[in-house]
């Protein structure tokens, strides 16, 4: 994915201003900033959840910065995976069944969807939670789980807001290390955000962004 030159203003605010990223095949790719920088508005842009106020965002090759809503809607369901901070599981669905949703969703018939959904968990290292409730999980379940949700359906690229906010530094690591084995694997691009300031995440770019502004932090 290509975000060339994004300006995004909320209320008047100026959150992104002109922003360039790159996201390459098979590239992890970190955005470190305080909270009220404009990381969330940054991972929304790649998602493709909300337009720029201007420039142009490119995935695939394709401008779809303007894209008509159903278009974008199509690519998030079979190509974007997306964790955002609240994890956003449906209460009355197992995490085995949250997972397979997209699956679901994009046609995929009921056994497939199970298996991959399984596979998913148990890469994210809850397997064994597979039957539970979001409820009856701890947040870092949960967020292991929306994890996997966003990796079951194979996405070519993947935007994750605050992934590791919920885990400790064990299990930060392995879920770190799935998804740059993902990326690695698949070709797919991986987009990170994070308030962590300090911890090396050993990424393929290490960015900050500071009012509104990126820049290269180290590598």
């Amino acid at each position: 994915m290509d975000i060339e030159g994004v300006h995004f203003f909320i209320g008047g605010e100026e959150v992104l201003r002109g922003v360039d990223l790159v996201i390459g095949k098979g590239e992890v790719v970190i955005v470190r900033g305080r909270s009220g920088v404009g990381k969330t508005t940054l991972a929304r842009v790649a998602a493709l959840l909300i337009t720029p106020t201007s420039g142009r965002v490119v995935f695939m090759g394709k401008d779809v910065s303007s894209a008509p809503d159903p278009v974008r809607s199509l690519l998030r369901l079979k190509l974007i995976g997306y964790v955002d901070q609240s994890y956003t599981l449906i209460p009355s669905m197992t995490l085995l069944d949250n997972v397979a949703l997209p699956l679901r969703l994009a046609g995929i018939g009921r056994r497939e969807s199970v298996e991959r959904a399984s596979e998913a968990l148990e890469a994210l290292g809850i397997g064994d939670l597979a039957r539970r409730y979001p409820r009856e999980v701890s947040g870092g379940q949960r967020q292991r789980a929306a994890i996997a949700r966003a990796l079951v359906k194979r996405p070519r690229l993947v935007v994750a807001d605050e992934p590791f906010s919920n885990l400790d530094d064990e299990t930060t690591t392995s879920v770190l290390s799935v998804l740059k084995n993902y990326a690695r694997s698949s070709g797919a691009g991986v987009l990170i955000t994070t308030t962590d300031l300090l911890t090396e995440y050993g990424c393929d770019k290490d960015l900050s962004l500071v009012r509104g502004v990126l820049a290269m932090t180290r590598g």
